[in-house]
């Protein structure tokens, strides 16, 4: 907040004619804070789960060469002891070369996935859209694009657009062009909901990008888009509830609204019923399950998990936490999580 606002705010409290303009004024600079945190904070995590699924790339990749090896090998042995003519051999590995591709990552060679030539692309795309590299990001857009025209009501076609139009904001600089990729992403998303409410990577990429819209909302859509995205989590969490993403995402908004002031919350009755809600005993819930489903070091999440136990008053459990966060190490995130981690460790130092 600018100098000249926070004295027009306090003059006006003092005089005692605070009126809904006065609020106003204090809810846009209090959600243009949370909008631009939430913006960093969808960009850490996904670069985060970007890393994750190309760790597990190349551990299928490794997968398939060990079972090629094996297969060729079982296949060698039997060439051996038998009357398996030259050509018959070939044919037999070629089909075990490409049907390998179908594979998953479990240790039982019986299993196969039915997986379809339209999914395989799409898997091939989204490795592109979590490359981080600018090209590959645009080549997957483009081929989206040409899949929509050619499948225009295909739900999976239509949330993975939505994707790539989130993806496509990082490279470019014009915010009319960003906000282009924001609106066409929601109408991908909204229409692959339309057709099939039960995905719940639609929802939860349309709830990306809605928080994304906020940067060019009024007050009164600042607060409306908060209840599509709290919608939207909620129902992708319904659909899978084993993504950790989503329990995260569930706990900022969470956080956020028990970081509440009165006054916010007056400002949120003036267009709703309900003003947001939550507690910090929720929001942690949802960050302890977040890491848990995780499985590996969340140095976000555990900062969080650190300030919700601080806005408790349970500060040793918090130092903790906190402790724990400043010896994780994370490429993906940006000095501002590791500047805060120390910040706090040091004002609570003395809980330890």
């Amino acid at each position: 907040m600018t100098s000249n606002s926070a004295l027009y705010v306090l003059g006006a409290a003092v005089i005692g004619i605070v009126g809904a303009a006065g609020m106003f004024i204090v809810e846009h600079f209090r959600q243009e804070r949370r909008r631009h945190s939430m913006v960093r904070e969808l960009a850490r995590l996904d670069r985060q789960v970007c890393g994750l699924q190309s760790e597990l790339e190349q551990l299928r990749t490794q997968k398939l060469s060990k079972e090629r090896f094996r297969k060729k090998h079982n296949l060698h042995k039997v060439s051996s002891s038998s009357t398996l003519s030259t050509r018959s051999y070939d044919s037999v590995n070629e089909a075990d070369s490409s049907d390998l591709e179908f594979y998953d990552l479990s240790d039982d060679e019986s299993t196969q996935s039915t997986i379809t030539p339209l999914e395989q692309i799409l898997q091939e795309i989204d490795l592109n859209l979590n490359s981080g590299d600018a090209a590959k990001v645009k080549n997957a857009y483009e081929n989206l694009s040409e899949l929509n025209l050619k499948y225009p009501r295909d739900s999976e076609i239509l949330w993975h657009f939505g994707k790539a139009c989130y993806k496509m904001i990082a490279t470019v600089s014009d915010p009319v062009v960003k906000q282009e990729f924001i609106t066409k992403g929601i109408e991908m998303c909204e229409s692959s909901i339309e057709l099939n409410p039960k995905v719940a990577d639609a929802h939860k990429w349309c709830a990306i990008l809605i928080g994304m819209r906020s940067n060019t909302q009024s007050i009164q859509g600042k607060i409306s888009d908060g209840y599509l995205f709290k919608q939207h989590i909620d129902t992708a969490i319904g659909l899978k509830a084993g993504d950790p993403t989503l329990h995260h995402m569930l706990g900022r908004f969470t956080y956020e609204s028990a970081n509440l002031k009165w006054y916010e919350r007056k400002v949120a009755a003036t267009f709703f019923a309900e003003p947001p809600n939550g507690t910090f005993d929720e929001a942690l819930e949802h960050f302890q399950l977040a890491e848990n489903l995780m499985g590996a070091d969340w140095k976000e999440n555990k900062l969080l998990i650190g300030k919700c136990l601080i806005a408790l008053g349970r500060y040793k459990e918090a130092v903790k936490a906190l402790g724990t966060a400043n010896t994780m190490v994370d490429n993906s995130l940006d000095d501002e999580v590791d500047s805060e981690v120390k910040v706090l460790l040091q004002k609570y130092n003395s809980y330890r």
